[in-house]
C-alpha cells in the first residue's frame, strides 16, 4: 500500500469515528434512534457477508495464502477488525510486529517478549541490557505504535519493566 492509499485509508476512518460520533450527539431521540438503528444493521449485514467470504476463501483450495495476503493487507484488515473476522489471531498479529522490530532492538540492547493476550488486553516485559541507556517513555510509545497498528481491537497494553533502573534513569534524563 502506497502512502497515499494509506493517508486516504487513514483519512476515512477517521471521519467514519467523526460520524458516528456527531450522530450520538443528535438532541432529539426520534432521530438518533433510527439513525443509530440503520447503522447497527448495515453493519451486522456486513459482518454476515464478509464471515461469508472469509469462510469461502478458506475452504477453497489455496485460500490459506490467499487469507494471509488478506491479513496482511491494510485495506482489508481495516474493514475485517472491525467486525472481528481478521484471520489471524491478536496474538499472533502482535508476536508478527514484534518480530519485525527485535533486530532493531536488539541492536539497542532491548528485549520485549509477549507475556499473554487474554480479555483483550496484551501483556508483555520489557528488558535492557548493555552500557547503553533506554528512554521507557520512547519505548513505551515505540511498543504501543507497532502492537495498536498490529492489533487495533485490542482494549488495553500492559508493559512490565519499564519501571527497572535500566529504564527509569534513562527517562529521568540520568
Amino acid at each position: 500500500m502506497d502512502d497515499g492509499d494509506r493517508s486516504e485509508l487513514e483519512g476515512s476512518l477517521r471521519r467514519v469515528e467523526a460520524l458516528i460520533a456527531d450522530l450520538d450527539r443528535i438532541a432529539d431521540p426520534a432521530a438518533r434512534a433510527p439513525a443509530r438503528e440503520l447503522l447497527e444493521l448495515v453493519l451486522e449485514l456486513h459482518t454476515l457477508g464478509l464471515a461469508r467470504i472469509i469462510a469461502i476463501v478458506a475452504g477453497a483450495p489455496g485460500g490459506a495464502p490467499l487469507l494471509d495476503r488478506l491479513a496482511e493487507d491494510p485495506q482489508a484488515r481495516a474493514i475485517l477488525l472491525p467486525h472481528g473476522l481478521h484471520p489471524q489471531e491478536a496474538e499472533a498479529r502482535i508476536r508478527a510486529a514484534l518480530g519485525r522490530l527485535r533486530p532493531d532492538w536488539a541492536l539497542r540492547g532491548i528485549g520485549v517478549l509477549l507475556r499473554e493476550v487474554r480479555g483483550g488486553t496484551a501483556h508483555l516485559s520489557a528488558t535492557a541490557g548493555g552500557n547503553g541507556r533506554v528512554d521507557a517513555a520512547a519505548l513505551r510509545a515505540e511498543i504501543e505504535a507497532a502492537i495498536v497498528e498490529a492489533a487495533p481491537d485490542l482494549d488495553d497494553i500492559l508493559i512490565d519493566g519499564l519501571d527497572e533502573p535500566q529504564f527509569a534513569a534513562a527517562a529521568a534524563g540520568g
